[in-house]
């Protein structure tokens, strides 16, 4: 997962972004981009790789990464938001503190989903990232996940699901990763009672 996110962000251009397929990232790539994943800064990369990854390893959906900034650089978010693949279906924007950039982007694409993952960051450790996108205004939703690690998770299956509707490739993947879960929790069942007896010495 390191080795993917340094190739990411060795790939990352703020023109055009990077394309991460099962296939590679990049030029080893392929596919059309069905999933925007986008943030205001490569710091939020760490995070964001793990709904990117979950994206693509187990649901085989390609994505486009890119750093979008509506603080440092509005005409330059604006202008990659409107111009996207028409293949982007669904829109996955990481933010902290203000967090503006998910209740942007709804608002420039009123024709896309988009999903909010609160970034722990500053004093408020995410919180105030998480009100932010809850409290949009009428008109411009945003689906709002947890903040952090589960955030982002969550967010690539919201957005599975969301493909899932019209794609009945990736809602058998869907089904095979809830199985996946289900069988985690048979076995640690299986060996629940020496657990158990070793709190007994």
């Amino acid at each position: 997962m390191l080795q993917d996110e340094e190739a990411v962000r060795t790939a990352l251009t703020a023109e055009h972004g990077v394309l991460v397929s099962p296939e590679g990232v990049g030029a080893a790539a392929s596919g059309q981009p069905k999933v925007l994943v986008t943030m205001g800064s490569d710091s939020d990369l760490p995070l964001m790789m793990k709904a990117v990854n979950m994206l693509r390893n187990e649901f085989g959906v390609p994505c486009l990464v890119q750093i979008n900034s509506v603080h440092r650089d509005l005409r330059a978010a604006i202008y990659h938001i409107e111009r996207l693949p028409e293949s982007v279906q669904v829109i996955i924007a990481c933010a902290g503190g203000a967090a503006h950039l998910p209740g942007n982007i709804a608002d420039l694409r009123a024709d896309l989903p988009v999903i909010g993952v609160p970034r722990d960051l500053g004093a408020l450790k995410g919180i105030d990232a998480l009100l932010s996108m809850v409290q949009m205004p009428e008109g411009a939703p945003v689906a709002v996940m947890a903040i952090g690690d589960a955030g982002a998770v969550n967010a690539a299956i919201h957005a599975a699901k969301e493909l899932a509707i019209a794609d009945p490739a990736i809602k058998e993947r869907l089904l095979a990763y809830a199985e996946k879960r289900k069988g985690k929790v048979q076995k640690q069942n299986e060996g629940l009672e020496k657990k158990v007896q070793g709190f007994f010495g």
